[in-house]
């Protein structure tokens, strides 16, 4: 979106492993479905029951989340981090009026599903709360650390001790 800065580019990791989950979850969908049709009574309206169920829980639901991840985008300029879903900016939050930034990790999955965070608080021009910006939606968080970088280097406070100071330094080197 104009105006808004570089987009950090999406991760489409997760969106893979749920599509294919849905495609691979519509097979017994299907088979359950087609059971159905060749029963009558009750057995028919218990199996198209369990269809209607499995195809919800397991095929719609993650086309749901594969949905909800593409639509959201993280910007980064010079100026404030923004998150736009769906077209509108949904988090806006300047450098200026940052009050604390963090960085957590979570390691389950190994090297390919690794799911660095980043947590800036403070007033938001646009939203409320705090603004999230994770692997689990773009595929590299380094424009934004370095941009952080510099805040950082101006006004150290923003990161509360020396543990958040350490996993902000260990996030700079190591996350993609």
């Amino acid at each position: 979106m104009d105006g808004l800065g570089t987009e950090l580019p999406q991760r489409h990791t997760f969106v893979w492993f749920l599509l294919i989950a849905a495609l691979v979850f519509a097979v017994p969908v299907f088979r359950t479905a087609r059971t159905a049709a060749g029963e009558s009574g009750g057995t028919a309206i218990g199996g198209w029951a369990m269809a209607v169920v499995m195809a919800l829980v397991l095929v719609v639901v993650p086309l749901l989340l594969v949905r909800s991840i593409l639509a959201r985008h993280t910007y980064v300029s010079d100026e404030a981090v923004s998150v736009v879903t769906g077209g509108d900016v949904r988090q806006q939050i300047a450098f200026d009026d940052l009050t604390e930034i963090k960085v957590r990790y979570s390691g389950r999955g190994g090297s390919t599903l690794r799911n660095e965070k980043v947590f800036l608080s403070g007033p938001l021009r646009a939203g409320s709360g705090t603004v999230l910006v994770s692997r689990f939606y773009v595929d590299s968080l380094q424009p934004l650390l370095q941009r952080l970088e510099a805040e950082v280097a101006e006004r150290p406070e923003l990161l509360k001790g020396e543990v958040e100071r350490d996993y902000f330094e260990h996030a700079l080197t190591t996350a993609p």
